[in-house]
């Protein structure tokens, strides 16, 4: 170990006869140490840096061959590194920015239920601090969580973990009672588009809509109703596409000429490196290049936006062949867009030209159900129940097989009791 501090070399003789040189060496007050023969000619030895010196003067005028094998040790090291300094410090500056990378926050995942906004629950975050390109240390997650919990009501606990350059936010809603939906069966059925009413099939609720009637998407169509008997509300429904496109197109041509453009991103700032494009016109195609080390991607990209120019040229097509394909294109669109239940009626085709603009609208008339179940909150079931357990004059019905009062019965009963023990007096 002492001697890799101060350094050594690895020293090869040849000769005959080398160990009368290595004698001739240690009488001279050199010390060597590791000597290992390599054949019958050929010695290797180490000796310390300092030493080197005194074997070269008692080289000279001698028959032996010295050649140096190795440098060993600290000091050559040193020397190496002295050598490339720039790639070292390089290399060193490297490695710090890394590490500097790593303490910021690149991208943040947010596991938010159904219920509350995401954005709004983005925007509350960023407002506390909590967005890419912040110091991870200065993240707080109490200050976080108690302004989210009091801004946001839905919200009933929030949880921030940190794993690497990432942040994961998890929300839990609330379980609001008052507004907690139950598995019973009572619902009511909604429309879920805009139509005209054609046919109502009521199995079970209280219709509120009648034949002729216009409805929107969300209106009432059935209150009160079961599952267990889905009713169904049929109506005529329109879909409509319009597709465009120019008949005079304009063909852009490279003319071989390109010049680049680079911007770097880092976080959410861009930095862009500007040139002169002094093209009439151009096109522009853009490539972004991401710096990785395994699984770790830094926050720096470069875009490299290449500017191509280019010649116009317009080109005229034929309207017929325009037209039969934004016909297809618009009939494909609406088989994509209308229900397999739904049974198509009359189709319009329209056409109408705008400048160079050719534009195709298709309008289907159709008939389907409507219906949409819309689930109730525990009160509105409870209403709904207690409704439906009313008579005609808003008394509540008894819940005795005879649908009696209860005081009715139980004055009944004590009369009959009365009248036995009269007649059992009377026998006596």
């Amino acid at each position: 170990m002492i001697n890799y501090i101060k350094g050594y070399y690895v020293l090869i003789v040849e000769g005959i006869d080398t160990e009368k040189y290595l004698n001739f060496i240690c009488k001279n007050k050199v010390s060597i140490y590791n000597v290992k023969r390599i054949d019958k000619t050929k010695v290797e030895f180490s000796v310390s840096r300092g030493d080197l010196k005194k074997i070269k003067n008692m080289y000279r005028g001698n028959k032996f061959e010295v050649k140096i094998k190795q440098k060993t040790g600290i000091p050559f090291l040193a020397k190496r590194i002295y050598k490339y300094k720039t790639m070292v410090f390089s290399a060193v500056v490297s490695l710090l920015l890394l590490l500097l990378t790593t303490q910021f926050v690149t991208d943040i995942y947010i596991d938010c239920p159904e219920g509350i906004d995401k954005k709004v629950l983005q925007d509350e975050l960023e407002e506390c601090g909590l967005k890419p390109g912040v110091f991870k240390k200065t993240i707080d997650r109490k200050i976080i969580r108690d302004h989210i919990m009091q801004e946001i009501d839905e919200v009933a606990y929030l949880s921030i973990n940190v794993k690497g350059t990432n942040v994961f936010v998890t929300v839990t809603k609330k379980d609001d009672e008052n507004t907690q939906t139950s598995n019973s069966n009572y619902c009511n059925i909604i429309a879920s588009k805009n139509g005209i009413i054609e046919k109502v099939i009521a199995r079970s609720g209280e219709a509120v809509v009648q034949v002729g009637d216009i409805v929107k998407k969300g209106d009432l169509l059935i209150q009160g109703a079961n599952t267990s008997a889905m009713p169904q509300v049929w109506a005529t429904t329109f879909y409509e596409s319009v597709q465009k496109k120019p008949y005079i197109e304009t063909i852009n041509k490279k003319t071989g000429k390109s010049k680049n453009v680079y911007t770097i991103t880092f976080y959410d700032k861009e930095y862009e490196i500007k040139r002169n494009i002094k093209y009439n016109d151009y096109v522009i195609e853009n490539k972004t290049k991401e710096i990785k080390i395994g699984n770790y991607t830094f926050p720096v990209k470069i875009i490299v936006s290449t500017f191509y120019e280019v010649t116009k040229k317009e080109v005229e097509a034929d309207v017929d062949k325009l037209k039969e394909e934004l016909k297809q294109k618009a009939l494909k669109d609406l088989y994509y867009m209308m229900p397999a239940s739904a049974k198509m009626g009359d189709v319009n085709y329209q056409h109408k030209v705008s400048k160079n603009m050719l534009e195709y609208i298709v309008t289907v008339q159709a008939s389907e159900d409507i219906s949409k179940v819309y689930s109730l909150s525990k009160q509105e079931i409870n209403k709904i129940i207690q409704e439906n357990s009313k008579s005609e004059d808003g008394e509540p019905v008894p819940s005795n097989p005879q649908k009696r009062p209860i005081n009715d019965i139980k004055n009944e009963y004590e009369q009959d009791q009365d009248k036995k023990d009269s007649e059992t007096k009377n026998n006596q």
